[in-house]
């Protein structure tokens, strides 16, 4: 019969609590909560306590920092950008628990390996430092942006580069080339033109292209004419005749 794990400590006498999880903060993002779920998942599946659990993960040699406090850090979303070989390890384990058990998986590895990257990924309307959300700034009726773009985030862009946090640009570059709306798009590429990140606005041209049809590109297109970019529409209307 399984132990009952432990994924949290009490306060005071810093006993865990057998078979109990600390309940999520509201503010954590969406996408490392679907994780953390998932993970929680396992552990009930490997059924074992945090301590127990690090032991047999290091017994196994998986070659990875997954200690009690790693690990109790990371099923309460305290880790910002999860490593997946931790999460492998883990899941590993929990597989081989499922087959001595004759139980089902809760998740496969590929939902696991979905669910990590999107979790390591910073949406663009995430403020890097603190994830409160970057609210769009609204445009007055009949404003003309001349090919400046209103995108706070590339505020956030700047401070990153910065501070060489080159994963955290990459992963807003490719979430707004892949995931944002045409104004989005529009608005991202022109604001990082303005502001001299001019690789990164070919970035995110880059992930739209390879992510969308050519209908996509040319609405596209229409919202850099909105704001009379009218060098980057031909761009992208260029773009979406090679679709």
């Amino acid at each position: 019969m399984p132990l009952f794990f432990h994924a949290v400590r009490t306060e005071g006498a810093g006993v865990p609590r057998a078979g109990h999880f600390r309940e999520l903060d509201a503010e954590i993002p969406d996408e490392r909560k679907a994780l953390v779920r998932a993970l929680r998942g396992l552990m009930a599946v490997v059924g074992l306590s945090l301590r127990k659990t690090h032991e047999e993960l290091e017994r196994r040699s998986r070659g990875c920092d997954a200690s009690v406090s790693a690990l109790s850090d990371l099923l309460n979303a305290r880790i910002r950008r999860p490593r997946q070989e931790v999460i492998r390890a883990l899941y590993d384990l929990a597989e081989a628990a499922a087959r001595t058990n004759d139980v089902s998986m809760p998740v496969t590895w590929e939902e696991l390996e979905d669910l990590r990257l999107k979790a390591c990924e910073l949406p663009a309307h995430l403020c890097a430092s603190c994830q409160a959300r970057v609210l769009p700034v609204p445009r007055a009726k009949g404003d003309r942006q001349h090919g400046q773009g209103q995108w706070p985030t590339v505020l956030t862009l700047l401070d990153m580069k910065q501070t060489r946090r080159a994963e955290d640009v990459a992963g807003i570059l490719r979430h707004v080339g892949m995931a944002g709306g045409p104004a989005e798009v529009a608005h991202a590429v022109a604001a990082c033109r303005a502001r001299g990140l001019r690789s990164e606005a070919d970035v995110i041209l880059r992930y739209a292209q390879t992510g969308r049809d050519g209908r996509q590109l040319a609405e596209i297109a229409y919202e850099f004419m909105r704001i009379e970019d009218n060098t980057m529409a031909r761009r992208v209307l260029k773009m979406s005749l090679t679709q």
